[in-house]
């Protein structure tokens, strides 16, 4: 199916823009698409195992991968920007024997090649990817994704999408090395949808001005982008009548964001809240958007709804299958678990657990599933703390601090301290001017006292990390810094 996708869609006519806005020739894209291929397939008769993708992220990028998956070559997608130490760690780990950056595709685009060659033979339980994460421990683990778990993805988007038309126009704003990228690579492959590579470079003002110069109407983005775009000083200034179509994932769609949307955008605009680990193929669970609260919510949980055909996820405490609105871990087997974590048998094991003879994946997200059968995700088990003895969630006071008015967005972390076992610290950014005084005088009226964060600072961003996601590890590691500073 994957194969037949890809050289349906490169018959098809392509409508690709660079970052400047520019149209790529149609003639140009399959011309430099056949060079790729065919570079790939001479290569791919030695004894290549997997190649690594780290140039400059644009329409020759998606061709490499495009190339890759439809000859049966596993790639591992890179930054270009990623350091020596790091491209090291991935080679030791995924052994791949080609590396792909922009020096080298200035040479495949100038390549010959040999007699055409026959595809070889791809299997369903072949890898595709290898996606490399941010591990706990600092370096970096390795999921590897089948062909199988791959297409299925793509089935369920071409058929959830599949009133999307070829004259919508998508943003890729995501970077390759984030599996949302590959929800753009499925719209661009089972709804001939016009690719506008985009410049934005984590510049919100960019990104507004993006969208409203080319007529965007999809965009897949992370919460904390879309968190940012609605801010009042953007939001009131700009004309969001050419989006029909938010995809939303990555991270938590909180209730704060849930109101903004409701502010902002219309009933036309469809949004689309995606939850799924890596682990998963990009996505397990998704839910098109009602705005209307009963439906779409549970106190300050925003559902993340139901999963995608051939996904199973089950809530399980102490290998135990709860029932509705019972709360524990998160797990999900089915077609679009991966296959391992690339050269990391002890942590491949820890993350898998087999009930009723079926495997599943500990996502580490609490969660319960409804008497409807949506889930919510209500925190992680590692965002759990217990303070002065009471267990709380971190993300579950977010969730409240950001119905207060004036708050923008609200992040909590949690700092081990002797005397009350953590201690919690509150980084607000605010739309109007408040004192922290005045804010905990108005959370007392929505947490208790022990819920409260301890302290409050305030910020004009938040630092993130390649994905755009907000990166709680770096602003713990500035807070700190700031300490010994003082």
């Amino acid at each position: 199916m994957l194969r037949e996708l890809i050289q349906s869609r490169m018959d098809s006519q392509l409508k690709i823009y660079n970052r400047q806005g520019q149209a790529i020739p149609d003639t140009q894209i399959k011309d430099e698409y056949q060079k790729i291929r065919q570079y790939l397939l001479d290569f791919h008769t030695a004894p290549i195992s997997s190649i690594a993708i780290n140039q400059t992220k644009d329409y020759r990028y998606l061709l490499t991968m495009l190339a890759s998956m439809e000859i049966g070559i596993p790639y591992v997608p890179m930054k270009a920007d990623y350091p020596i130490d790091r491209i090291t760690q991935i080679q030791e780990d995924s052994h791949f024997q080609l590396l792909i950056s922009d020096s080298k595709m200035e040479e495949i685009l100038t390549y010959e090649g040999r007699n055409k060659l026959t595809l070889p033979v791809a299997e369903k339980t072949d890898d595709v990817y290898t996606i490399f994460t941010s591990g706990s421990t600092g370096r970096p683990k390795g999921v590897i994704i089948q062909r199988e778990a791959l297409e299925n993805f793509f089935q369920f988007m071409g058929e959830q999408f599949q009133h999307l038309s070829s004259e919508e126009r998508l943003l890729q704003c995501t970077e390759f090395n984030f599996d949302l990228s590959v929800q753009d690579i499925a719209l661009f492959l089972t709804r001939n949808v016009a690719v506008y590579f985009s410049d934005f470079g984590n510049n919100i003002f960019k990104l507004a001005f993006e969208i409203e110069t080319h007529r965007i109407s999809v965009i897949d983005t992370v919460p904390n982008n879309l968190n940012m775009f609605l801010t009042d000083m953007i939001a009131d200034r700009m004309d969001y009548k050419c989006l029909k179509y938010l995809n939303i994932g990555g991270a938590r769609f909180s209730y704060g964001l849930y109101q903004k949307c409701l502010k902002y955008f219309t009933p036309n605009i469809e949004i689309f809240n995606f939850y799924g680990p890596t682990e998963a193929t990009v996505y397990s669970h998704y839910k098109k958007l009602t705005f209307n609260e009963a439906d779409d919510c549970f106190e300050t949980n925003v559902t993340i709804g139901k999963t995608v055909p051939h996904v199973q996820a089950i809530i399980v405490q102490d290998q135990q299958i709860l029932g509705a609105n019972e709360r524990g871990e998160l797990c999900i087997g089915g077609i679009q678990v991966m296959k391992e974590y690339c050269n990391n048998p002890v942590q491949t094991e820890k993350v898998f657990m087999e009930i009723a003879g079926v495997k599943y994946y500990r996502s580490g997200d609490l969660a319960f599933k409804n008497e409807n059968g949506n889930f919510f995700i209500v925190g992680r088990a590692d965002d759990t703390i217990k303070y002065r003895g009471y267990r709380i969630d971190l993300l579950d006071i977010d969730s409240y601090i950001c119905r207060l008015p004036y708050v923008q967005d609200s992040v909590t972390i949690a700092l081990p301290n002797e005397n009350t076992e953590n201690q919690t610290i509150g980084f607000l950014i605010l739309k109007e001017k408040k004192t922290v005084k005045e804010i905990k005088e108005d959370l007392a009226n929505l947490l208790l006292e022990y819920q409260i964060p301890e302290k409050i600072l305030f910020l004009d961003k938040y630092p993130t990390n390649s994905s755009g996601k907000v990166c709680r590890k770096t602003l713990k590691a500035q807070y700190l810094e700031s300490l010994e500073k003082a």
